[in-house]
Parts: C-alpha cells; sequence; structure tokens
C-alpha cells in the first residue's frame, strides 16, 4: 500500500464575497443629498427674505413713531394750535364754519416756554409726499412717504366730530398714511428690482393741549 501526505503544502484561502453599492444606489443618494442641500439653500433665502422685509417695517414704523412723538409733546406745551392748510410758503388757517381740517397745524409758545418766542407749522407736501415743519424759515424733513394730503384735524373732546369752529381746546386728530417700497434695503422680483413691492400702513394720534390759549 502506498502512502502519501500533504506535510509542507499550505492550504489555499477561501475568497470571500465583499458588499458594495451599485450605480443605480449611488445615484439615489447623491440625489437625496442634493435634495437636502437644496432646503436648506432654500430655507436660508426664506430666512433672510424675512429678515428683511421685518426690519424695514420695523424701521419704518420707528420713524412714523418718532414723528408722532415730536408732534405729540409739542401740540401738548403749545399755547395755540390751529389746522390750516400751507401753500407756497404760507399757512391758512380754516375759516370759521368749514371743517377744521387740512394739511397744516400751527403751534405756537410764548417766551417763556422751552421752545422760546417759537412758531412751528407741520405740513405735507403732496408734490415730494413729505412731511415738513418750518421754523424761523428753515424747512426739515420729519417724514417720509406720507400720502393722505389731510394730515390734520380738530375735533371735540369724543375724538370723532369734526369741528367747524375753533374751540378753546380741541382735540388734534393726526393721521399719518404711509406708502412705502416693501424692501428699501434688498432686492426682489428679479429684473424689475420690486417695484411692485409695496407696503400700505398708517399710524393715528389723538393729542389735547395741556396750556390754555394766550388771549
Amino acid at each position: 500500500m502506498k502512502l502519501e501526505t500533504n506535510i509542507g503544502l499550505k492550504a489555499r484561502p477561501k475568497l470571500m464575497a465583499t458588499a458594495g453599492f451599485t450605480l443605480g444606489e449611488m445615484l439615489i443618494a447623491v440625489a437625496i443629498f442634493s435634495l437636502v442641500i437644496a432646503a436648506m439653500v432654500a430655507v436660508q433665502i426664506f430666512g433672510l427674505r424675512v429678515y428683511t422685509l421685518a426690519a424695514t417695517k420695523l424701521t419704518a414704523t420707528q420713524g412714523g413713531r418718532e414723528t408722532l412723538n415730536l408732534i405729540r409733546d409739542q401740540v401738548r406745551s403749545s399755547q395755540q394750535v390751529y389746522v390750516g392748510i400751507y401753500t407756497n410758503s404760507t399757512f391758512a388757517q380754516i375759516a370759521a364754519g368749514s371743517p377744521q381740517q387740512g394739511n397744516a397745524l400751527q403751534l405756537t409758545w410764548s417766551t417763556n416756554s422751552s421752545y422760546g418766542n417759537a412758531n412751528v407749522v407741520y405740513y405735507q407736501d403732496p408734490a415730494t409726499t413729505n412731511l415738513w415743519s418750518v421754523s424761523n424759515n428753515v424747512s426739515t424733513v420729519v417724514a417720509n412717504y406720507v400720502t393722505n394730503y389731510i394730515c390734520f384735524q380738530a375735533v371735540d373732546y369724543t375724538g370723532t366730530n369734526v369741528l367747524t369752529n375753533y374751540q378753546n381746546n380741541p382735540v388734534i386728530f393726526v393721521t399719518l398714511q404711509f406708502s412705502q417700497w416693501e424692501y428699501p434695503i434688498g432686492y426682489v422680483g428679479g429684473s424689475t428690482n420690486g417695484v411692485d413691492s409695496y407696503d400700505y400702513y398708517y399710524l393715528r394720534a389723538r393729542i389735547a393741549r395741556r396750556v390754555k390759549d394766550l388771549n
């Protein structure tokens, strides 16, 4: 009998199959990843637009409130206040018997007030859509984009009925209606630069004087 031995011979290693991604799976993964990135970019862009819109409205509202606060403080401290029409650098008080409403408001103080012997006129200019103040022949813009011509009314104590004659202590009803480009610090709308993106809002205040007339 012949015996055979395998002494000194090495066993051959077995080949193991390894798992991997197919081309179709890779394409699906890339597509999903692209959609996630696109969604993240879209959210960022939307957030920037919301921030721009909010910043615009807050800036405009703050400017309007500062204007109303200035008018309020001066009306309260003034000794005489009249509603009228301001044209060609001239203030004309509304005649008795006519509704006391117009585009201008005239305020005066005595010499012992903090404003001195001052005469201030606020008026809306329809040509520039600005609200101006005039004192000592110096004109200053106090608000922009004011579109309503009738900004000032003298009303009774209820704050709703427009007076037809000047009374000792009327309530001054101030209305400022704004029409402003919605994105003044950014551009929207492609090539049109957002020319149709306007926002409309208004501020109102009813103010009564704290002092009596000089006469």
